[in-house]
């Protein structure tokens, strides 16, 4: 599984000889770093991604510090990341406007208490990795217009929609909407779809009595069975387990004899 984090550093920090031991991205928010680069340094503004595999480096810090964006690939991860792994050097990425504002939905919500906490950032990280692939290879189309209001759409239905339906809703025929779906979101429309019904799930876990059942089907999942698997699948817990972590979270063991 992927890493996402945001973090601050404080203003005129030094890295020397600093180490990522996995395909890595950084995306400055705030703030700036210069990087050794050769027998010069090279300034990293705000916007700019620093995309590279495994690597040790030397950065410092301005007078302002910065606060950055940080996505780290987990050794075994199957992400489909060809174009980072095979990177010989860093590169540097400019800033353009869906970066931006994926970027800001990711800042978001690394910090928002939210029971589908998870799932919400697992879905950012697949659609950063997959945004930051179409840079490395070349393509740097920006997404149609209708790309967004499919996603709302499948949010505001909580997944119960048919991929006939998106394209409708698009105005596109629907393997060309899967597709672009896709190469843009980092999943297909329907694993989306499924992430959307699981999240709702979560937060219905969290702050309902509701059966597990009415849950099942408040979220859009055939059954309990239905919900029990996915959620197993995804998260690796069962739905009773996450109502019991949602509602006990600071539960503290037994004393010890005395």
């Amino acid at each position: 599984m992927e890493a996402l984090a945001t973090f601050p550093i404080a203003p005129r920090t030094r890295f020397r000889d600093h180490e990522h031991p996995a395909v890595h991205a950084c995306l400055v928010l705030d703030g700036g770093f210069q990087e050794r680069d050769g027998a010069g340094w090279r300034d990293v503004g705000p916007g700019c991604v620093r995309v590279s595999a495994a690597a040790r480096h030397d950065i410092d810090f301005g007078p302002s510090g910065a606060r950055c964006l940080l996505l780290e690939l987990a050794p075994d991860s199957d992400a489909p990341t060809d174009a980072l792994r095979r990177l010989a050097r860093p590169r540097f990425l400019a800033a353009d406007p869906w970066l931006v504002r994926l970027a800001g939905r990711i800042d978001g919500a690394v910090t928002l208490v939210d029971p589908a906490r998870a799932i919400v950032l697992d879905g950012l990280a697949t659609e950063l990795l997959a945004q930051l692939e179409r840079r490395l290879k070349g393509r740097r189309s920006s997404p149609p217009p209708w790309l967004d209001r499919v996603r709302h759409h499948v949010e505001d239905v909580r997944g119960s929609v048919t991929v006939a339906a998106l394209a409708r809703e698009a105005g596109v025929h629907r393997v060309h909407m899967a597709r672009v779906f896709r190469e843009h979101v980092g999943v297909p429309v329907t694993e989306y779809a499924r992430r959307v019904r699981l999240a709702v799930a979560q937060r219905l876990l969290a702050s309902s009595a509701l059966p597990l059942s009415r849950v099942a089907a408040r979220a859009g999942f055939a059954d309990q069975s239905h919900l029990t698997r996915t959620m197993r699948a995804m998260t690796g817990t069962t739905p009773g387990a996450a109502r019991r972590a949602a509602l006990h979270p600071f539960k503290t063991a037994p004393s010890a004899p005395r």
